[in-house]
């Protein structure tokens, strides 16, 4: 069969002319895909090419005079081009997030860390006190920020795996764990703020 004709029966919804015309630009998009700049994200990079792939021979138009092959690979190199640069966005942010994350911990200190160890059994019925205290206050919190303080401080998973399991921005995570923390010391202030004269 030939290519003009595959092209032709592809796009008139015969799905073995598709597979067809697809597996032709095989090379073409892991040509792309496994570029040095793309490698540590080749698999995502494929995806968008494969996907552009289908896109490029779902709208292409041989009134304008372009070649079919052309116009796939025009399609393919600026969708990875574009997932590039969206990552490489993402990963900015990310180190800027995680730097920011950083300084608030060495600024205030985890709360957890502020515990007294347990040194004598009177120590030791404080603290489980106020673990039973802080547990109410972490419920008392709003849902997203009790999640939030939940995934990145007892449990120390990235901010970036959090915000994708949460469907927001990981700086919305950070934001959410920094208001969390500031309302859980200003309860922690609170609770001693008696004791301190």
């Amino acid at each position: 069969m030939e290519f003009r004709e595959l092209t032709e029966r592809a796009r008139q919804g015969d799905e073995k002319a598709f597979s067809l015309l697809c597996r032709q630009f095989t090379g073409l998009v892991k040509r792309y895909a496994w570029q040095s700049h793309v490698r540590s994200i080749a698999e995502e990079a494929e995806a968008e090419g494969w996907l552009a792939v289908v896109r490029a021979v779902r709208t292409f138009d041989a009134k304008l005079g372009v070649p079919l092959a052309g116009y796939v690979e025009s399609q393919v190199k600026f969708a990875v081009w574009n997932l590039f640069k969206r990552e490489r966005r993402r990963w900015q942010r990310e180190t800027v997030l995680e730097k920011l994350a950083e300084e608030d911990e060495e600024k205030e200190g985890q709360l957890l860390e502020r515990l007294p160890g347990p040194a004598i059994v009177a120590a030791e019925v404080e603290d489980s006190l106020f673990a039973g205290v802080l547990a109410g206050w972490l419920a008392g919190l709003p849902e997203r920020q009790r999640q939030v303080i939940a995934a990145t401080l007892l449990e120390g998973r990235q901010l970036t795996a959090v915000a994708r399991e949460l469907g927001i921005t990981a700086q919305a995570v950070h934001n959410l764990r920094r208001r969390g923390l500031a309302r859980l010391k200003k309860a922690y202030e609170g609770m001693y703020g008696s004791e301190r004269g």
